[in-house]
């Protein structure tokens, strides 16, 4: 909701399911929650500001959850210069927060890197590559847990070093 004008004229066109062009829909059971996906693809983008150049498609991803605990109905919305149908959306999206979850979460929650002191010059993009490095060693070596590999290998430098080298 960033862009409060753009979201509400995609989020006023895709209330509308005769505008979809296509549509695809999964249902997945995972850690104790049922998790319903549904993405929608509309073609139509009158009356979107023509500030977006190449503006093709706008998509809507819709996820109904039931957990042991709680539900949630999540919606969200994009907007795409491509000409694609919901199923290789819905691909892409999954394949987004693969990396999100796999890459970005691992550094901020195990490395903190959110957290970081270190602000200044070209600091911040090199300690980055350093955690980016470490982890696509870890994962190299088929270290699963990279918290535990992290204390195992910062707490042994002759392990370290044969996996480096």
């Amino acid at each position: 909701k960033n862009q409060l004008n753009l979201y509400k004229k995609v989020e006023q066109t895709m209330a509308d399911s005769k505008n979809y062009s296509s549509w695809y829909i999964t249902m997945d059971k995972n850690k104790g929650r049922a998790e319903v996906r549904k993405v929608s693809v509309s073609d139509r983008v009158e009356g979107i500001d023509v500030g977006w150049v190449g503006l093709n498609q706008l998509i809507k991803v819709e996820r109904i959850v039931k957990g042991k605990k709680r539900n949630s109905i999540e919606q969200a919305y994009y907007i795409s210069s491509k000409n694609s149908n919901a199923l290789e959306y819905m691909k892409g999206i999954r394949e987004h927060w693969a990396i999100e979850n796999g890459l970005h979460y691992v550094k901020d929650v195990t490395h903190r890197e959110d957290s970081s002191k270190i602000c200044s010059g070209e600091s911040p993009q090199n300690m980055s590559t350093i955690r980016n490095i470490s982890l696509n060693i870890m994962r190299l070596n088929k270290y699963e847990n990279i918290a535990s590999a992290t204390r195992l290998l910062a707490n042994d430098i002759e392990k370290l070093k044969k996996i480096i080298i």
